[in-house]
């Protein structure tokens, strides 16, 4: 009897790159495999790469498991590039590369939504997963002892040199190149079409720094700002997105104050964690699907509380509170003002305040030129133009200037459909709001 061919090579079909092909020959692409074999990657299958926008744009049902594959097999396209006249950067691509798969390994259910609701971020509790008792982290300190921190340390932007982190994290980077392009796709949108190959293409390393070559990339990373905000204007940060988070931290805000009884060991461990922080193995435990199935218990159990049944019918129904984008120019007093008076007119309807009225905000900002005394503007890019010198970007363009200023909060009063005809009625309602 013959004994059966081994399978050499790796491959997923992604809908924006194509085959993304590992080499179980090479000893980096099988280590990269054995880390997509772990439950704590796996898991991002189950972990929505958009949250609840799939309420406003149907399409968007794709994973942060596609979105990782897809961060490193970017990555190594830039690696690539970057080896072609910086062949000192192949020492680090293993590192890069398991930095990219992973670097969304801590996003909760419905990815950004839950950070407001247990107030943490994926950034913490990444470096916990990648630190802490998990399979990624065996496989990891199998293959070299220190590498779980190296890799936390690129991740955090303290290692050197500073391309590491950029690849992985700045205005320019892998995570960036994937999502915008596969979140456009899934939504139906053009805003996120960026020119990637192009941008790659100008890619180059000047003294630790990843820079952008003037003469290749300049009109396509403008562009590609561009793109960015148009998606976090028209897709992020839509209105109705915002009804959908309200309505999200919503339940558990009930949650937390009618506890009740029916409800996963594991959610109410990541919902009431105390001040040592969050359980890791029960955190691995609650994605999007965990929390659907308590909605389904808490909606259709005639004992459970009111509340808490119509706020998860209303979800698992997409019965989606009513969301107004107030204009720019309304100040906090007066949203307040509005916001007290609809309060009021909701309790004397016998609808609780706190759970069926409120406001919700939004706010991005396309990109922040660097500013030596602001950590947070390290991530700035960074120009080579012909003559050799290097500027940051918004110093050679005046759009990018521009865009620079354009910061965007969404503020919007958002409500149940009950007292639609009593905002409708507010004095000037039609120059509050969009």
């Amino acid at each position: 009897m013959r004994a059966k061919k081994e399978y050499k090579q790796r491959t997923y079909l992604d809908p924006i790159h194509g085959p993304i092909n590992l080499n179980l020959n090479d000893p980096t692409d099988y280590l990269l495999t054995e880390i997509i074999n772990t439950r704590e990657f796996q898991r991002l299958r189950r972990i929505r790469q958009m949250g609840l926008g799939a309420f406003t744009f149907h399409g968007a049902e794709h994973s942060r498991f596609g979105h990782s594959l897809g961060t490193m097999f970017i990555a190594k396209k830039m690696i690539n590039h970057l080896s072609n006249n910086f062949p000192e950067i192949k020492k680090y691509k293993t590192e890069i590369l398991i930095c990219a798969l992973i670097h969304d390994i801590g996003h909760g259910p419905f990815s950004h939504t839950s950070e407001k609701i247990i107030d943490s971020t994926h950034e913490i509790l990444s470096k916990k997963i990648i630190e802490g008792n998990s399979n990624i982290n065996s496989i990891l300190s199998s293959h070299k002892k220190d590498l779980p921190e190296k890799i936390t340390d690129i991740l955090r932007h303290s290692r050197s040199p500073k391309y590491l982190s950029q690849i992985i994290s700045s205005y320019i980077d892998c995570d960036r190149l994937d999502y915008l392009h596969r979140d456009s796709y899934f939504v139906g949108v053009p805003y996120g079409l960026t020119g990637s190959e192009r941008i790659i293409a100008s890619l180059a390393i000047d003294k630790e720094k990843l820079v952008i070559n003037e003469s290749i990339g300049l009109d396509a990373v403008i562009h590609y700002l561009q793109a960015r905000h148009s998606m976090y204007v028209q897709v992020y940060q839509h209105k109705k997105n915002l009804a959908c988070d309200f309505l999200l931290k919503k339940i558990f805000k009930r949650v937390r104050e009618v506890k009740p009884i029916n409800i996963s060991i594991h959610l109410n461990k990541w919902l009431n964690h105390d001040k040592r922080g969050i359980d890791i193995d029960s955190y691995l435990h609650v994605d999007d699907i965990l929390l659907i199935s308590n909605f389904q218990m808490w909606a259709f159990d005639p004992t459970e509380d009111a509340i808490l049944r119509n706020l998860t019918k209303n979800f698992l129904e997409r019965r989606l509170f009513k969301s107004l984008e107030f204009r720019p120019q309304i100040t906090k007093n007066k949203i307040n003002e509005i916001l007290e008076k609809l309060k009021k007119i909701s309790k004397n309807k016998r609808i609780d305040p706190d759970y069926y009225v409120g406001i919700e905000q939004s706010a991005s900002k396309p990109y922040e030129p660097y500013k030596a005394q602001d950590k947070k503007t390290s991530k700035a890019i960074y120009i080579k133009q012909q003559n050799g010198t290097i500027q940051e970007l918004s110093e050679i363009s005046g759009l990018v200037k521009a865009l620079s200023k354009e910061g965007t909060v969404k503020t919007c009063l958002v409500f149940t459909p009950e007292l639609e005809n009593e905002v409708r009625k507010l004095k000037g309602s039609k120059e509050l709001f969009k």
